[in-house]
């Protein structure tokens, strides 16, 4: 039995789990306020106790690699690019924001999942299912939400689904922009590191890389502190 250990630290929530391509053997959802570096090894070391297996059990790990905080993206990538080259386990990258459209079932519309960036921005990325199939029709972006729900490629007879903590932060500016939008339950607005792994089992039938050495984060933009460092220096 395969066995992918994933985990996802773009926002302030931790959470890790161990899945088999058709089950979930355990799994931990804590918002933690963005305390990762105290918990990601406690967790992974919880995770795999109560699934009554060791790291020398999994076939493989799955790490979400972005957008989202550049401190949460850094430990996260720090930790699991560790397991691999201390246990030579191959690593699969996955987008954050693919992983999220398996939060739910969609069968027609459109979807878009949107993470807070702060700044009054959102990051996020539209996809079409047509009977289930999930087609990206953006490349990820960090954006004002108006511009965002601006790209809608919806059709006149096409549902449209947001999920995310974004659309709770800015709900009242969705509402005004696509009032004809319509909100995923809470349960879909953070991020699931079983989520994470089904993406993973679907990318490695599809031959994807597995070196843990290519995988790096997606920040999208620049962090604060390289912000302020250029404006100081003028650059």
């Amino acid at each position: 039995m395969s066995l992918i250990l994933a985990g996802d630290t773009t926002t302030t929530v931790n959470t890790v789990a161990l899945c088999a391509e058709d089950a979930i053997l355990a799994e931990t959802v804590v918002d933690c306020n963005r305390l990762h570096s105290e918990r990601l090894i406690a967790t992974v070391d919880w995770v795999l106790k109560e699934a009554g297996k060791g790291l020398g059990d999994v076939t493989a790990l799955a790490m979400s690699t972005g957008p989202g905080s550049f401190t949460g993206l850094r430990i996260g990538a720090a930790t699991w690019k560790g397991f691999a080259l201390t246990h030579g386990l191959p690593l699969v990258a996955v987008p954050t924001l693919d992983a999220m459209t398996r939060l739910g079932v969609y069968h027609r519309g459109c979807v878009c999942p949107m993470l807070d960036a702060r700044m009054k921005e959102v990051f996020g990325a539209w996809y079409r299912f047509e009977d289930g199939t999930r087609t990206k029709l953006t490349e990820d972006r960090v954006c004002a939400v108006e511009a965002l729900l601006d790209e809608c490629p919806v059709g006149a007879t096409e549902p449209c689904f947001l999920l995310g903590d974004g659309t709770v932060v800015y709900r009242e500016r969705i509402e005004a922009r696509a009032p004809k939008a319509v909100f995923a339950p809470p349960l879909c607005n953070v991020p699931r590191a079983s989520a994470v792994a089904a993406e993973a089992f679907a990318l490695l039938a599809q031959d994807a890389p597995t070196d843990a050495n290519l995988v790096s984060p997606v920040y999208l933009r620049k962090s604060q502190a390289e912000i302020n460092r250029e404006r100081k220096t003028g650059s």
